[in-house]
Parts: structure tokens; sequence; C-alpha cells
């Protein structure tokens, strides 16, 4: 089952995206980045799996840095 995830340059940034997702009611997870996506990300991520297309466009919004997203095998 893939998830989505929203992968950030600082932890810094992950909660900063995690607190506009929950202001907006979308829930989110902080987890550890899958090792293969870690490139330039601070190794968190958070995970959404409802309203994933909303929950980037809030966080661009919001004008909270991210590095990218991506569809991983998280079972």
């Amino acid at each position: 089952m893939n998830n989505d995830l929203i992968l950030f340059p600082s932890m810094t940034a992950v909660l900063k995206g995690r607190e506009v997702l929950r202001r907006h009611g979308i829930f989110s997870r902080v987890i550890r980045t899958p090792a293969d996506l870690r490139r330039s990300s601070c190794g968190y991520s958070l995970l959404v799996k409802k309203s994933f297309d909303e929950a980037v466009s809030l966080i661009k919004s919001a004008n909270v840095k991210t590095v990218g997203i991506a569809a991983a095998d998280l079972s």
C-alpha cells in the first residue's frame, strides 16, 4: 500500500507543516523518511493519508519549505 509523504529540509519545517495541517483539520504523522528517500531531506517526513493534494497546497501557501513529495510502501 502506498502512502503519501511530504519531505522537508529540517525538523522545524516538519513541525510547522504539521501545525498548518492540524489547523485545517488534516491529520498527519511525523515519521522517519525511508532510507532511499533521505537524499536531501532532514530524515523526517509527514505522512498524509487523506486529502494529500490539499495538504501539499496548504503547506506551500503557508510558505513552509519542502524538499518534495514521495509515495512509499510502508507496510
